[in-house]
């Protein structure tokens, strides 16, 4: 009787978990990663995969307890919402003939121009100053930024087989990415305070090279250390029965640090910098006010204008985005979440192109080396030494 009662007990019913609205946790910043729900419907879609959590969860019984805690969270999330993410799947892909070509000319301009202002800074002694070190290491910067976001980013987003560079190049590519636009926004800010100094308090002691040395390194190791949590949160998944691998950014049941880890991070690496660049820049402006150089006058405005804009305009969509999305991720339109997401990305990525232009190309001294040096390289016969000493009037 005992064991009959047993039996016809009813079982208890399972706590459902606290779902969250629309998509699961994607890394910020600089990568754009697609929600895990999404890689495992669009896996489905490509009629390679066994439905939408049908066969899921045995092939990641051989993984961590942490690794296993990820994909039931993803599917929490998102198992409601598959109708809607399927459509804006559908969308992503129907744009792709447009968004690869604007990221592989961002990879190009930005690679090339970075790569020219680099050489010709290396190349040149007389560039050889605290300025152009942090003109050369915001380039070096922005390329490797180039190199690994943008690839990556879309290779991530349009295969359907997810992550296929390895579990290493998963932690190591979720590294670079980040810190580079650290790096970037930092040094930005460095060359901002050292015209500002060299502007409005020109009888001041410059910044020497050993200084600009250390500086160069502490902006990079607190670019490393601002990424470390979310490295630290970011988890390699295989699903070898589907042939699906994630590589994303998940805080397991620690949604208020994750708060104040996103919004300390915007605050550091943008709200400030931004504000400190703005502020160097309008009293380098004051200064200049009674310039008797008026042709010099308006230049500096116009670079310091565009300087700003090109700041600010760059990184305030993504930003913005993920400001949205922390707040309620419902004011964004779930149709239309991963190509928002996907073009704030490319604005953002887009900084990379301009700083050259904006740092170097306008710059006299540069234009002079550049054209210096390919002219030297088109003239036969003609020995380098000589080239060298020609002088190049703009």
């Amino acid at each position: 009787m005992v064991a009959r009662k047993n039996s016809l007990e009813r079982p208890k019913p399972r706590k459902k978990p606290r779902e969250e609205p629309g998509y699961g946790k994607v890394l910020r910043g600089c990568y754009p990663g697609l929600p895990i729900a999404v890689r495992l419907i669009r896996y489905s879609m490509d009629g390679s995969g066994s439905g939408w959590t049908g066969g899921l969860l045995p092939s990641v019984s051989e993984k961590t307890t942490e690794e296993h805690s990820v994909f039931e969270m993803a599917v929490q999330n998102d198992s409601a919402n598959h109708s809607s993410l399927f459509a804006d799947v559908a969308l992503l892909q129907s744009f792709k003939l447009l968004i690869i070509p604007c990221y592989s000319l961002v990879v190009v301009v930005g690679v090339l121009g970075n790569y020219l202002l680099l050489y010709v800074i290396c190349r040149t002694r007389k560039m050889h100053n605290v300025t152009n070190f942090f003109i050369g290491n915001l380039a070096f910067s922005d390329m490797l930024m180039c190199v690994t976001c943008v690839p990556l980013t879309l290779a991530y987003a349009f295969n359907p087989r997810g992550w296929v560079f390895g579990r290493f190049m998963c932690y190591l590519v979720f590294l670079i990415q980040p810190v580079t636009v650290y790096v970037s926004v930092f040094t930005l800010t460095a060359i901002a305070v050292d015209r500002y100094y060299a502007t409005v308090h020109p009888l001041k002691k410059r910044t020497s090279v050993s200084t600009c040395a250390y500086v160069l390194s502490g902006i990079w190791l607190l670019s490393c250390g601002l990424v470390a949590p979310a490295v630290a949160h970011t988890y390699h998944v295989e699903f070898r029965e589907e042939g699906l691998t994630i590589c994303e950014e998940f805080w397991l049941g620690q949604e208020k640090e994750r708060l104040a880890y996103a919004y300390s991070t915007l605050l550091v690496t943008y709200v400030l910098p931004l504000s400190a660049v703005c502020t160097s820049y309008l009293c380098i402006s004051f200064k200049l006010r009674n310039c008797a150089q008026r042709a010099r006058k308006r230049k500096i405005f116009r670079l310091v204008a565009l300087v700003v804009a090109a700041f600010g305009v760059c990184w305030l969509p993504i930003h913005v985005f993920n400001v949205l999305r922390d707040i309620d991720i419902r004011l964004i339109n779930k149709r239309h979440f991963l190509l928002i997401q996907l073009l704030c990305h490319l604005c953002a990525m887009s900084s990379s192109c301009c700083n050259p232009f904006l740092y170097a190309w306008l710059h006299d001294r540069f234009r002079a080396e550049l054209r210096k040096m390919f002219t030297c390289h088109h003239r036969i016969g003609i020995p380098t030494n000589h080239c060298a000493m020609a002088s190049v009037v703009l």
